[in-house]
């Protein structure tokens, strides 16, 4: 059994209300999971309420209309959780046996923290908040101290209301476009004597994590980190990047690792993509991985991302019954047959009878319906015009 046996919610791209959060609270319990991560920082909005910075609350929290996929809704969405909204969580979820692990991405993935703090940023432009899904260039200024400042007493007001051991500090997908192209960066780059754009962020994620190991607190972070060899072994990756070498060198020479495995572990997608037997077979036999390796991995999580969920009614269909299986593999219980486990989920499904099942002939697919699973993906969610803008 993994000690880390974790869920991960979006509540940026769309929120839900306390009660849709307690009742996937209680489902996530009652499957013997024990960590609750919070996405609530995006590009698409800003979900925590700040003290220190009030603009955050009211120019980060509420993006002009949005048009994820091929849907336009024409009106404002938004607004970020009170405090006393987010305690309420913690302590429901300390009842349940349940540690909350915030997320405040950095220093990628910050359009909406951008959008109302451009002197943050390299060019000190004003930054749109982003109102669909992708990979954008804006990205905070490493070189610039009060960025230091302002992400280390925002990360001071979230240590207020989360008291657990662990916090996320991201660190996907940060382009290095606007580095390239800053004095500022280009300066400290040698300063520091780095060589590359990784190794250049993780200079500013090793502060942080430094922060808050004096806080008393443990860093996660996704694996894209771990490109930069010189990440501070203090911190835990979230490894769902998969078959990148630096991970697994992280992780042989003694790195500790999350398996969210993104071809199986990712619910928010289609059954077609991953089907519930996928999601069951995982384990901790990855490619590169020694056995030594191996035993650094100290938990199995599964994110659920909400480009493309809008309510909870789709959110439970894409959830259930798959979290079950990847709570069977958080807790060494996935030994069985597939035929024996659907036994299983089926006399669990009576026990969840409140919660929206997908269709019990979409839980099983073949390996084949991967590619017709994508194909209807792209089709039915990508524009030429957000290709062109994620190919920069």
């Amino acid at each position: 059994m993994f000690e880390y046996r974790g869920f991960m919610l979006d509540s940026v791209r769309h929120m839900q209300s306390l009660d849709e959060i307690k009742k996937l609270v209680d489902a996530i319990a009652l499957l013997g999971f024990n960590k609750f991560h919070w996405h609530l920082t995006d590009d698409q909005g800003w979900r925590f309420e700040c003290d220190s910075f009030p603009e955050l609350n009211t120019v980060a929290a509420v993006r002009p209309y949005s048009d994820f996929g091929k849907t336009r809704i024409n009106e404002p969405y938004g607004r970020v959780y009170s405090k006393d909204e987010m305690r309420e969580v913690v302590a429901y979820c300390a009842e349940k046996g349940l540690d909350v692990i915030p997320e405040f991405d950095v220093p990628g993935h910050t359009s909406a923290l951008l959008s109302a703090m451009p002197e943050l940023s390299c060019e000190g432009r004003k930054v749109k908040i982003k109102t669909h899904q992708g990979i954008f260039k804006d990205v905070l200024c490493l070189a610039n101290e009060k960025t230091f400042e302002v992400i280390t007493a925002i990360i001071d007001e979230f240590l207020e209301i989360f008291p657990g051991e662990y916090f996320h500090i991201g660190g996907d997908e940060a382009p290095s476009h606007h580095w390239k192209h800053c004095p500022h960066c280009q300066k400290r780059m040698k300063e520091l004597g780095v060589k590359s754009y990784a190794e250049y962020q993780n200079c500013f994620m090793n502060r942080l994590i430094d922060y808050l190991e004096s806080k008393g607190r443990h860093c996660i972070v996704w694996n894209e980190a771990a490109r930069g060899a010189n990440l501070d072994k203090r911190a835990i990756i979230q490894y769902w990047k998969e078959k990148e070498k630096p991970s697994i060198d992280f992780i042989n020479s003694g790195g500790k690792a999350i398996l969210s495995p993104f071809s199986y572990c990712y619910l928010d997608y289609d059954y077609l993509i991953t089907p519930l037997n996928r999601v069951y077979s995982l384990n901790s036999d990855i490619p590169g991985l020694t056995d030594e390796g191996k035993k650094n991995i100290v938990g199995v999580e599964a994110p659920i991302w909400t480009e493309y969920i809008s309510d909870i009614n789709r959110l439970e269909e894409l959830l259930f019954p798959r979290i079950i299986a990847v709570s069977k593999v958080a807790l060494a219980e996935n030994n069985k047959s597939y035929t024996e486990f659907l036994c299983d989920v089926n006399e669990i499904r009576n026990r969840l009878s409140s919660y929206n099942f997908c269709n019990e002939k979409m839980w099983t697919k073949s390996r084949t319906s991967m590619p017709l699973g994508w194909l209807k993906f792209v089709k039915d969610h990508y524009t030429i015009d957000f290709i062109k803008e994620q190919l920069f």
